[in-house]
């Protein structure tokens, strides 16, 4: 829907009533409210959903401004938005020791080998 005015105008001086007149009215403007790093809120500071907003909100950012063909300060600029909210991700969320993908398959391995002799041995019992 459409913004509606009502206005009331005065006839101006040497005008009668049925004369016609233009009035011009702009709509007011409403105030944006900025969020994210565009409110001033610095990444140390933001919350987690925050900060997970931020990267989504910068990684858009700058995949427009590739697409557009924008110069290239502005891309570097976008692209150290996204790299300082991941910086600021991985500081809270440090990646800790990372199991051995190998020795967990060789364990995994063994188990299943273990498991298969129990089950042949306990089936020659039954026997």
């Amino acid at each position: 829907m459409g913004m509606n005015f009502t206005v009331e105008v005065e006839v101006p001086t040497g005008k009668k009533a049925g004369d016609v007149f233009e009035i011009e009215v702009q709509a007011p403007t409403p105030v944006k409210q900025p969020r994210g790093q565009l409110a001033g809120i610095a990444l140390e500071d933001m919350t987690k959903d925050q900060l997970a907003r931020e990267i989504i909100n910068a990684k858009s950012v700058l995949y427009k401004a590739t697409q557009r063909g924008a110069a290239q300060e502005t891309i570097d600029r976008n692209q150290a938005r996204v790299d300082a909210a991941l910086a600021e991700k991985a500081k809270r969320n440090p990646v800790t020791d990372v199991p051995d993908t190998e020795n967990i398959a060789n364990a995994m391995q063994k188990a299943m080998e273990d498991a298969a002799v129990e089950t042949d041995g306990d089936l020659a019992a039954e026997l």
